[in-house]
């Protein structure tokens, strides 16, 4: 998503509260904690290990990027794509998402909890900020309360609501209450929003001062960023030798990709994400690029506004539902790149969770449930479409298919920083129908709490489901894995029904890069990709 999608890509989990008998829960709870604990207290720091060859200290990386919006605040960051790869470098989270969706220690080297209820992360010792002031759980306390405020306008405070409060007994030991049970609240913690912010900047939105490996020299929306290493970093490679190995990173900010993709063969660039499989081919085709790949649960689907004509009306949905080829578009846009999703923003990754079954590509039925809805003579509609690769070539295959059964789609592109911008009639909340992309969370209910629940702080759509409400409430109060796998396929059954938005497929993660380049770290959520082990090589 160029965009992240804040997620929307922005959005994150609030999961498992627990109402079980308490005896079960008890022994159930112990059964899950043994195995996150052994997660949180073994394993280094999440960014990715060198690849072989030689290490060459320093140099200066030039990232291709799309211009982003330049806010700083983890808090009330709608979340484009750019902005969020270029906070990645300055600030960090207590924890990491994995490449295999598992929580790793970063900030925080373990965690535990004797009920599930109250959660205990001891921190990393010695650690400063970019303006030499000591990291400590007094900041985790600070970056948290405000991530809960609904004063403050946080995206983030229903997110974290079972939270009753959030404590720093000693320097490095923060604990945090829960309202009810959450066995996986670890994970909850490797959203994007979550980067830890020093408590003295009183405007972070503004002043950027992270615990990251790199620091922010100058910005200008349009034109660049630049990253200088910071000297006083607390990571260290498995040699002992200081992260990071460059000197510097500058995001080069460009709204064509495909000019990016050229800058990259033509060497001025040396790393490009969010590739699509034509510009990957064109990166192995090169002996001077390579090209990496990660599995992702990054979606791009269709937002439809329920509030509003004609997406108010169910058999309306239903007939785009039925009249969309997922795999065809998948083999249009996307080939070798992507999977079909499953008309939900569950895909694939999330194994058990994932529901296996789809609606079927039926033309004669989506004809037939037009002309119920009262559009037998066809309909006009405007599809809101960011520029960000697949976007383009995902909404010509699907205007191409309404048209077949008598939609009349009009596509509006528009940049990314114009999609995801907080006012105006063709950005991501507004626009009656719109292509969005979200990035990969470490659990589905991440999704569901934030971008479908209603009144849920990313409800695009406007939709509103009571028994799909319940349902998230009791995925997370199910400690069960078996259990909470059927009623996540329970809550994708109604997705596919009601259809307040449709997934038209799962990315996998693409970047090229340099031939010499080698240690980044390319997230399952591309754009919290990290460059703190990323150098050069002999």
């Amino acid at each position: 998503m160029n965009t992240r999608s804040l997620f929307l890509s922005g959005v994150s989990r609030e999961r498992l509260a627990r109402t079980v008998a308490i005896a079960a829960v008890l022994l159930l709870v112990v059964a899950l904690l043994a195995v996150v604990v052994a997660c949180g207290s073994s394993g280094s720091s999440s960014s990715a290990s060198p690849n072989a060859g030689a290490i060459k200290m320093g140099g200066v990386l030039k990232i291709g990027s799309q211009p982003g919006n330049i806010n700083f605040d983890p808090a009330l960051f709608a979340g484009a794509v750019p902005d969020i790869l270029l906070q990645q470098q300055i600030y960090e989270k207590l924890v990491t998402l994995g490449q295999d969706l598992s929580v790793q220690p970063t900030l925080a080297t373990k965690w535990d909890s004797p009920d599930g209820k109250v959660w205990t992360f001891t921190l990393r010792d010695g650690i400063t900020f970019s303006n030499g002031q000591p990291f400590t759980s007094a900041d985790v306390v600070y970056t948290m309360d405000r991530l809960r405020s609904k004063k403050l306008g946080s995206a983030m405070a229903d997110v974290y609501a079972n939270i009753k409060s959030v404590t720093a007994p000693d320097p490095t030991t923060v604990v945090f209450t829960l309202a009810s049970v959450d066995s996986e609240f670890p994970a909850s913690l490797t959203d994007y929003h979550t980067l830890m912010l020093c408590k003295s900047v009183k405007n972070p939105a503004k002043v950027a001062v992270g615990t990251g490996p790199f620091t922010l020299k100058s910005i200008s929306a349009e034109d660049r960023a630049i990253l200088m290493k910071n000297p006083t970093y607390w990571g260290k490679d498995a040699q002992g030798n200081q992260l990071p190995y460059l000197d510097e990173v500058d995001f080069i900010y460009s709204p064509d990709i495909a000019g990016q993709v050229a800058g990259l063969q033509g060497g001025s660039l040396n790393w490009v994400g969010g590739l699509s499989a034509e510009q990957k081919q064109a990166v192995e085709g090169s002996s001077s690029l390579k090209a990496v790949t990660t599995n992702t649960n990054y979606c791009f689907e269709l937002q439809i506004r329920t509030d509003q004509k004609p997406g108010s009306d169910l058999k309306f949905r239903q007939a785009l539902m039925a009249g969309t080829d997922r795999q065809a578009i998948v083999g249009l846009a996307a080939p070798g790149v992507a999977v079909p999703g499953n008309g939900t923003l569950v895909g694939p990754a999330y194994k058990a969770d994932y529901l296996t079954t789809s609606v079927p590509y039926d033309q004669a039925k989506a004809k037939q449930l037009l002309a119920d809805a009262g559009y037998s003579s066809g309909v006009k509609i405007k599809l809101v479409a960011q520029t960000t690769d697949p976007v383009p070539a995902v909404a010509t295959a699907w205007q191409a298919q309404m048209k077949q059964i008598g939609v009349d789609v009009s596509i509006q592109q528009v940049p990314v920083d114009v999609f995801y911008a907080d006012k105006g009639q063709d950005n991501w909340y507004q626009a009656a129908f719109s292509v969005v992309d979200y990035g990969t969370r470490a659990v589905p209910n991440n999704y569901f709490q934030q971008a479908l629940v209603t009144g849920g702080a990313y409800n695009y759509s406007r939709w509103s489901n009571p028994q799909f409400d319940a349902l998230t409430k009791q995925i997370s109060t199910e400690l069960d894995p078996a259990k909470r796998a059927k009623l996540y396929q329970q809550a994708q059954a109604i997705l596919q029904d009601q259809v307040p938005m449709m997934n038209f497929l799962v990315n996998t993660a693409v970047a090229g890069q340099s031939a010499n380049i080698d240690g980044v770290f390319l997230a399952p959520d591309y754009a919290q990709s990290l460059f703190r082990d990323a150098h050069y090589t002999q």
